[in-house]
């Protein structure tokens, strides 16, 4: 068995048989809401082969039970036709087999589009009878209606942070220039589309370069699904050589600004620098915070979403913290939520230079904060579990990327009702593990 995570589908044989290919895509089932796929064309090409002569209009997907699943292709690249850059987008009821055929007699289905897509002066919006969801003209998502609760919801789904020293010179004579930092607001918009809706889904596509970062461009797909389900991928992209200190996904102000009562919830770190440099556990660390709820005997992180909660060092609620399943904000008065889950559970280096210099979790400015954080400040040496684990040389303290390095990030992100926090985890858990159990058969 391989794994066929959302956007990462892992190249295996493909049964073909009678001029017809076979995909089966497999799921361990446990909750009643559908589970949004999203798949690569070049991905699926590859399974399905360059000696399989394909009509893409033939493709089909069924069920368990033989039940037709209704499926779009998404025009990523924007040219007008299907391509290898293009997605295929369907919500999986369970386990499930896409077939494509030889067999160009074979027409395209017809699915009636689930969601409404107006323009506006200053952008789009998404409608649906659960949700409104507005898109700026930097293809930055803002959910202003949800389950019956108006306001903002969550802002700035798809939006970056990046920093790092411009004018670098590194390698010639060790300097590194000046620091600068930049949201997407900090780019110039290349293209931006909200592109038709379909059965399942719409997606918006936003290309945007840094003209301060020369060279670094973003590439953000936001695909919003029926259900409430949103998967992004940000893709940074680099033409030529960069230092970089902060490249984060990120979302901003989840409930914050419509429930007081909102809390932050999330599985125990396995990693949090803090705790380490306390000699203590990170379970620990937040029960001398009064911040741990055991669901089912097992422990939680929970509190409130605009409290820090006495962080060690730092203006962060948490930083320097290992990426875990998933992430939430919950309000029990409304009884909605919005989470981050990982479409695969997230690995922990035991080297701390290797696991710092990677994707890192943060909690700051009631922002889900994601990604490469490389700023080793003096702390790391006031303490003995830190101290000469990592670079404190300032001029080592960036990654550096070159001409043609990329760096990409898949979210799941899901709007939910629940009627306490205990269900909500309870549901999170089941989510993640159908998310993180999609693969496909040898």
């Amino acid at each position: 068995m391989k794994k066929l995570l959302v956007l990462l589908v892992a190249f295996v044989a493909v049964v073909t048989f009678g001029g017809t290919a076979v995909i089966p895509v497999n799921l361990s089932k446990v909750t009643d809401v559908e589970v949004p796929v999203v798949m690569k064309m070049a991905d699926v090409l590859d399974l399905v082969g360059i000696d399989f002569d394909a009509n893409w209009d033939s493709l089909r997907i069924a069920d368990e039970r033989g039940n037709e699943v209704a499926y779009q292709y998404v025009d990523v690249d924007l040219n007008n036709r299907l391509s290898a850059g293009d997605l295929l987008v369907f919500l999986a009821p369970s386990s499930v087999k896409i077939t494509v055929s030889e067999d160009f007699d074979v027409v395209a289905p017809e699915y009636p589009p689930v969601l409404s897509v107006d323009e506006t002066d200053n952008g789009w919006l998404i409608i649906s009878d659960l949700f409104t969801i507005e898109v700026n003209r930097y293809g930055l998502l803002k959910v202003t209606e949800y389950a019956g609760v108006k306001g903002t919801i969550v802002d700035e789904i798809g939006i970056v942070r990046v920093a790092g020293w411009v004018g670098s010179t590194y390698y010639i004579d060790g300097g590194l220039g000046r620091h600068e930092e930049k949201t997407s607001f900090g780019f110039r918009i290349k293209e931006v589309e909200v592109l038709d809706p379909g059965p399942v889904a719409v997606t918006v596509v936003s290309r945007l370069v840094s003209d301060m970062f020369l060279g670094l461009e973003v590439e953000v797909l936001s695909t919003v699904f029926k259900t409430g389900d949103m998967v992004i991928e940000t893709n940074f992209k680099f033409n030529s050589y960069a230092d970089m200190m902060k490249l984060h996904p990120m979302i901003t102000r989840p409930l914050t600004d419509v429930a007081d009562d909102a809390v932050h919830m999330l599985p125990v770190f396995r990693r949090l620098v803090w705790a380490d440099q306390l000699n203590i556990t990170p379970l620990e660390y937040w029960l001398e915070r009064n911040a741990i709820m055991n669901v089912d005997r097992k422990p939680y992180i929970v509190f409130p979403a605009v409290d820090p909660m006495r962080p060690f060092w730092w203006g962060a609620t948490y930083i320097f913290a290992s990426q875990e399943n998933w992430r939430s904000n919950y309000s029990p008065s409304l009884g909605i939520g919005i989470a981050e889950i990982m479409p695969e559970k997230p690995v922990v280096y035991v080297d701390y230079d290797k696991w710092a210099s990677g994707n890192m979790w943060i909690y700051e400015s009631r922002e889900f904060r994601d990604g490469v954080f490389r700023w080793i400040p003096g702390e790391f040496e006031l303490f003995e579990a830190t101290k000469g684990n990592v670079t404190t040389v300032m001029e080592e303290w960036p990654n550096r990327y070159a001409a043609g390095d990329s760096l990409s990030f898949v979210k799941y992100y899901r709007l939910f009702e629940c009627q306490s926090i205990e269900e909500a985890i309870r549901m999170l858990e089941l989510r993640t593990l159908e998310i993180q159990s999609i693969s496909i058969e040898e």
